[in-house]
């Protein structure tokens, strides 16, 4: 059985999730408008990138990974689970602070835009919310069927009539979070997204002074290192009360990836704030007041 208040929580999640992307999006479309054009573009090329750099490039990588007995005894043993985790931190995190540079390199190659970037930074994160989406939908059409008289037997049979090949301990894997779902826990959830969002418009943000202070390899590799350090914490403290790691109990996993999302997020916002108000400071004098702007910051 599950309560009312957690399917309506999961809306809620829903909401925030496609929120996150849309009000962004749209605010800074109406704000630039009348002076800029290329705001679909960049979020476009942003989903672009996410996917070139998290799903087509990594699998030939992996794929000659494996070809070497050293990985596959980090992969197979639990006892390297932390070092796995770490590779697969530095793996991605150096494709997507390539993709970044590329989407920024690509939109403001004439003309300099830090909206377009954040457009792009908007597009990054796109995947990741319809994962939510996609999983929350989900989780309220099981839910459904769960209240139902013959719930437990009903989802069993829905799912095995979807996947003949699915286990009774598979279908015990989606029941029980479902179940033991708490509203906390599935709001938290949504907010941590938004947090999400957040984090990876500051990274294009980064790389986009980078490029306008002509040191867009610098600014690309320091984006690459705070974003392995992130993603493998992240990774980790998600991890924490899992079966691979067990090293807390789950509220307290919960608890920690929660508070380290909360920092990174709320650090994430000061720095975009920081960004949009330098931007909207020089904008008015004409798009390439960007450059004269930081090449006087430079100087002093």
């Amino acid at each position: 059985m599950v309560s009312n208040s957690v399917i309506v929580s999961m809306f809620v999640t829903i909401i925030l999730a496609a929120a996150g992307i849309l009000v962004p999006f749209f605010t800074v479309f109406w704000i630039a408008r009348k002076k800029e054009t290329g705001s679909f573009g960049s979020l476009g090329l942003g989903v672009l990138a996410y996917f070139w750099s998290q799903f087509l490039l990594p699998l030939p990588v992996l794929f000659i990974l494996t070809r070497y007995t050293g990985f596959m005894n980090i992969y197979n043993n639990d006892k390297y689970y932390v070092v796995y985790l770490l590779i697969t931190a530095i793996l991605l995190s150096a494709l997507s602070a390539l993709a970044r540079l590329w989407c920024v390199w690509l939109m403001n190659k004439r003309t300099p835009s830090l909206y377009r970037a954040i457009c792009s930074g908007l597009g990054f994160a796109v995947l990741q919310v319809m994962s939510i989406i996609g999983s929350y939908v989900t989780y309220i059409k099981y839910a459904n069927i769960l209240n139902k008289a013959d719930g437990v037997s009903a989802l069993t049979g829905y799912l095995k009539s979807a996947n003949a090949n699915i286990t009774d301990a598979d279908i015990d894997k989606i029941i029980q979070p479902i179940t033991s779902a708490s509203i906390t826990d599935v709001l938290f959830e949504g907010i941590n997204i938004i947090f999400v969002i957040i984090i990876e418009v500051a990274f294009i943000t980064f790389i986009y002074e980078g490029l306008i202070r002509n040191k867009k390899w610098l600014a690309t590799l320091i984006c690459a290192g705070i974003n392995v350090v992130f993603s493998f914490l992240t990774m980790l403290f998600s991890e924490l009360s899992g079966d691979k790691l067990g090293l807390v109990n789950k509220g307290t996993g919960t608890w920690i990836y929660n508070v380290f999302m909360l920092i990174c997020g709320l650090f994430a916002a000061w720095f975009v704030y920081g960004a949009v108000n330098r931007y909207k400071a020089v904008i008015k004098e004409g798009p390439y007041a960007h450059y004269a702007y930081f090449e006087k910051k430079d100087k002093e």
